[in-house]
């Protein structure tokens, strides 16, 4: 095989490699959304900013999320005197955002950091943007 062969060879081990670790992102992403609850969460559609008031991580997720998202859908939640509503949720930490459709679906579940993209592909998934 002479180099250009075995640069192609490399080249599509790499894109399959890389198709393997986006599908594997996709159904872990897909895995968490179902261990959400979204009728403590109404009314739908939503774009639910869960925080605490010690966080500092959730001031740029909330800034993220009220820079992007339509401002008659998104809602804050602080866990002080919801952790009930957490809970019933199925949220374990903060900073987290949830993305719900009109139907009740969550098409976008983050924890952590997330990026401006990562909203703007979930809202477009639940046609909010």
């Amino acid at each position: 095989m002479n180099e250009i062969g075995r640069a192609l060879v490399i080249i599509a081990a790499v894109v399959v490699a890389l198709g393997g670790v986006g599908l594997w992102a996709h159904y872990r992403t897909l895995v968490r959304q179902k261990s959400i609850h979204t009728e403590p969460l109404r009314p739908w559609p939503a774009v639910v900013v869960f925080t605490s008031t010690d966080c500092d991580a959730c001031d740029p997720v909330r800034d993220t999320v009220f820079g992007r998202a339509p401002v008659e859908v998104v809602r804050e939640l602080a866990y002080q005197g919801r952790a009930e509503q957490f809970r019933s949720a199925g949220i374990e930490k903060v900073p987290a955002v949830v993305v719900i459709d009109g139907r009740g679906t969550p098409v976008g579940v983050f924890e952590g950091q997330v990026s401006a993209r990562q909203i703007e592909r979930a809202l477009r998934r639940a046609r909010l943007g």
